[in-house]
């Protein structure tokens, strides 16, 4: 059980560093960028895809570890009450 903590948190940690990662590359890349404002940047093909991967990537990478986090939530909650109810 402790194996599937640690695999769980480890796994949990390498997806939400890879997305913030991911959110610095996108931030370093289209500086002064905002979507909602304006969308003549997207116009470029080459740009608009290179943004797509980096939000697609990113977006991907936080899934997973908000899926992984609630996971290894469940994990520890259901270890603690099995614990409390052996003893």
């Amino acid at each position: 059980m402790i194996g599937a903590v640690v695999t769980l948190a480890v796994g949990a940690l390498l997806c939400s560093a890879l997305a913030t990662l991911g959110n610095y590359a996108i931030a370093r890349d289209f500086r002064g960028f905002d979507l909602r404002q304006s969308t003549e940047i997207l116009t470029d093909p080459t740009i608009a895809v290179r943004y797509a991967e980096y939000r697609l990537a990113t977006n991907i990478f936080y899934r997973q570890g908000q899926v992984l986090w609630a996971a290894l939530a469940l994990l520890v909650a259901y270890m603690l009450i099995a614990e409390r109810i052996v003893l």
